[in-house]
């Protein structure tokens, strides 16, 4: 199919979503967006952030999006706090650096709680855009059988999404 007004073929996006690598480098199928939604590493220590941040880096993957899992510690700054010695007795770690390492990175974006539009916008690709929202946060339910996780959302709202681009509408029904 060809779009008259850009005069370039249309393709599908392809969302590649994987968790729990705890430092491994395991082979990626082909997509156009990366999604690691938790557990990129065993402790969240610099060095295996460092690791896991240069493995992402190099997949080939217009946009690659990270969230933090409950082993990557580090990243949360009150829980690293509270915890991390009990992680890192030997070797404290830097809650700043660490997340630096995320930050700064040119090709990641790091999620936490938040969203981010993500333009995909290569000659040979979908040129799709869309609202990622990404949140390290689960239920927790407290010895009272609440749950602690909806206070956090009453706080932070999670953003409505938008997802623009070619569509079919048989793609977003389910079955």
């Amino acid at each position: 199919m060809v779009d008259q007004h850009h005069n370039t073929k249309l393709r599908r996006t392809r969302i590649v979503c994987i968790s729990d690598t705890h430092n491994c480098t395991v082979k990626l199928p082909k997509g156009d967006i990366l999604i690691h939604a938790g557990d990129i590493t065993n402790q969240g220590s610099y060095s295996e952030l460092s690791r896991a941040v240069k493995w992402l880096e190099e997949a080939k993957f217009e946009a690659k999006i990270v969230i933090a899992g409950n082993h990557d510690i580090t990243l949360d700054e009150a829980f690293y706090a509270e915890h991390g010695l009990y992680f890192h007795n030997q070797n404290p770690q830097s809650h700043e650096d660490c997340l630096s390492l995320l930050a700064s990175s040119p090709s990641i974006t790091y999620l936490n709680h938040t969203s981010q539009i993500i333009r995909l916008t290569s000659p040979d690709g979908p040129r799709t855009q869309l609202k990622v929202f990404g949140s390290p946060y689960s239920r927790r339910v407290t010895a009272s059988g609440r749950s602690t996780i909806m206070r956090l959302y009453r706080r932070r709202p999670i953003p409505t999404s938008h997802v623009s681009g070619m569509i079919s509408p048989s793609t977003l029904t389910s079955s």
